[in-house]
């Protein structure tokens, strides 16, 4: 999954390893003043996160990989 738009990880709310769920908050982007909630588009085990608190991100930046079955 990659990043939907330019900003700072301020929340990160799963782990490698992890069961993901459609709809499931997965992490929050501070841009331009405003919190964006990422929400997963898939369902399965979250196999790689490339992504840590108070990181700056481009739109389109790698972020989190998820394993679907």
């Amino acid at each position: 999954m990659n990043a939907p738009m330019t900003g700072r990880i301020i929340e990160v709310n799963t782990s490698e390893g992890d069961p993901v769920a459609v709809g499931d908050m997965l992490v929050v982007i501070e841009s331009m003043k405003m919190e964006n909630e990422v929400f997963s588009q898939h369902a399965g085990t979250l196999s790689k996160l490339l992504i840590e608190n108070d990181q700056s991100i481009s739109e389109g930046d790698p972020m989190l990989e998820i394993e679907t079955a």
